[in-house]
């Protein structure tokens, strides 16, 4: 899709301020979400706790990999 750029006659200094503001705000939106990822991580490795031998044996998993998992870093 094409971009059409309009210019208008602004004072100087505040399209500037404009552009920083928009930069900022993505800056904010990025950063919540990276954050919301990692707390949907971290709830997912804690989950893996709870979950029974049985149950972790049909995904593949030991009890000691679900401790390790659990133990790691949330931004890991």
């Amino acid at each position: 899709m094409a971009t059409i750029k309009t210019n208008y006659l602004m004072p100087k200094g505040l399209d500037d301020d404009l552009e920083q503001t928009c930069d900022s705000a993505f800056s904010v939106t990025s950063r919540m979400a990276w954050l919301e990822r990692q707390v949907k991580k971290r709830r997912s490795r804690k989950a893996l706790l709870e979950l029974s031998d049985e149950l972790l044996k049909d995904i593949g998993r030991s009890r000691l990999e679900a401790n390790r998992e659990a133990r790691r870093w949330f931004a890991d």
